[in-house]
């Protein structure tokens, strides 16, 4: 994913965390926010408290690739990804469809 389109700092976090629109399910939490800059950006937060670096940076990597592909269907929004513990056990199929699902339920067509 392009720079231009990370949350990288914690202050762009707490911004889209502020704007309290957010859907959730049993393997993922999003919560997004307009950013008016004309292009999405994504952040993923996965809890220490889910396991080992490894686990975590693994469950990250994949679903920054599961957001990445569905930069397009974002119009300008921030959206911050946020994992739950079924998440480390779920497939790619599975964190795709969570994502689409909470798209879903946003209006976002698939």
């Amino acid at each position: 994913m392009k720079r231009r389109h990370r949350l990288r700092r914690s202050r762009e976090f707490a911004a889209v965390r502020a704007a309290r629109i957010f859907v959730g399910g049993p393997l993922i939490r999003m919560q997004r926010r307009d950013n008016g800059l004309g292009w999405p950006r994504v952040g993923i937060t996965v809890a220490g408290r889910l396991g080992g670096a490894v686990a975590r940076n693994r469950l990250r990597r994949r679903l920054r690739a599961v957001a990445a592909a569905r930069l397009d269907r974002l119009d300008s929004w921030d959206l911050v990804v946020i994992a739950a513990p079924a998440a480390l056990a779920a497939d790619s199929r599975s964190l795709s469809a969570a994502v689409d699902e909470g798209l879903r339920r946003w209006g976002v067509a698939a």
